[in-house]
């Protein structure tokens, strides 16, 4: 019974698909890079050209919170570019400056948007940059591979004030670290203050601390490997849809319930998730930080399906990689639902005399299917 974990992933230094799921170190600085630059410029220029489109009032610079898969340690590098991109999200936040009251901000959202597309317009322009309003963000493409997202939010002033004394007598040099530091929590800030700018839904309670709460508290519960079995189930997604297939949320929510550790085995690890994924999809996937979200409730009947279908079909050719009667068989099966980021080297996995089921033994073994159809982006 062959065991491909070693190939999942190793800490010898040898190749694993773990490592090919990485962004290159020069990528990762690239992107830091053009955060960073992103962040000073509307530091720099956001209050003045608020100021300029109408808004009255004092408008303080704003503050910046680090997110999604970046904040999770769940990013991976694109499948295929194009059209896949890594995703990063840094959310923007302004004060009760630009607040009528803490539930009403008199800054219209489109004016939010447009104000930061037209600070990062030169910077854009000079280094081939691509800034566009998404729904719940505007998004700078940065290079082939990589954009990144900004949501904008507001946030009542008393609690902005707080963070920034907080930085300053701790000696925080950003709002990242001062809110990501034991003390100096997000608990400040209640999730019900938090409102971010929607173009479709208008001002909405948000609260992007809560995820990441959650999923660090899974994290810390369960182990690294859990991570590792997200990145995983979202690189299997990125090799089979090429858009519009399950979010990186909804991956998440569904694996921690049924992850159970394995030591040493993340192949076992990973089927024992992927197994309860079709049942998750057709029962709803709720939100685990909101009991009355879905998080397939917006999905069409042919998606969940879909999605139903490819990971019951991931889930067999797993349990056939395990149960093959030869290395060889069991990275062909492997191969044909992950791609060539899985290593060849079906010599590195441990066999057991015991054969495949007859079931499985059946079929013939697989150097991989047809190219898939469908692809979803990274991050």
């Amino acid at each position: 019974m062959p065991n491909f974990s070693p190939l999942l992933f190793t800490t010898t230094g040898e190749a694993c698909f773990l490592d090919e799921l990485n962004l290159k170190s020069h990528e990762l600085a690239e992107i830091d890079g053009a955060r960073q630059d992103i962040r000073e410029a509307l530091k720099a220029d956001l209050p003045r050209v608020l100021s300029e489109k109408g808004l009255e009032g004092e408008i303080c610079e704003p503050r910046f919170y680090i997110q999604g898969s970046r904040a999770y340690k769940t990013l991976n590098s694109p499948c295929t570019t194009p059209p896949q991109q890594s995703d990063i999200d840094d959310g923007v936040y302004l004060p009760l400056s630009v607040m009528r009251e803490e539930s009403s901000p008199k800054l219209a959202i489109s004016l939010f948007f447009d104000a930061v597309i037209d600070v990062l317009g030169p910077m854009c322009a000079e280094r081939g940059w691509r800034t566009e309003s998404k729904d719940t963000c505007v998004r700078v493409t940065i290079s082939p591979y990589a954009h990144i997202d900004l949501p904008l939010y507001v946030i009542p002033d008393t609690l902005f004030k707080l963070i920034k004394a907080s930085m300053e007598s701790r000696g925080h040099a950003t709002f990242d670290s001062a809110i990501n530091s034991e003390r100096d929590s997000w608990k400040t800030l209640p999730s019900d203050k938090i409102l971010l700018a929607d173009l479709k839904q208008g001002w909405r309670k948000s609260d992007p601390m809560a995820m990441k709460n959650w999923f660090k508290r899974e994290c810390q519960e369960k182990g690294d490997q859990l991570i590792r079995v997200v990145r995983y189930l979202k690189a299997f997604r990125d090799k089979q849809w090429e858009d519009k297939g399950p979010s990186s949320i909804l991956l998440m929510a569904a694996a921690c319930p049924l992850f159970e550790y394995f030591d040493k085995r993340d192949d076992r690890a990973l089927l024992n998730v992927v197994k309860g994924i079709p049942d998750a999809l057709r029962n709803g996937v709720q939100s685990p930080i909101d009991p009355e979200a879905s998080l397939t409730a917006h999905m069409p009947k042919e998606a969940i399906a879909e999605a139903v279908e490819l990971f019951q079909e991931f889930a067999k050719y797993l349990q056939g990689a395990i149960d093959a009667a030869d290395a060889q068989t069991a990275y062909n099966w492997v191969h044909s639902m992950l791609g060539d980021r899985f290593p060849y080297a079906p010599h590195r996995m441990k066999s057991n005399p015991e054969g495949m089921p007859a079931s499985m033994a059946a079929i013939a073994p697989l150097t991989g299917p047809p190219e898939p159809v469908k692809r979803t982006k990274a991050g």
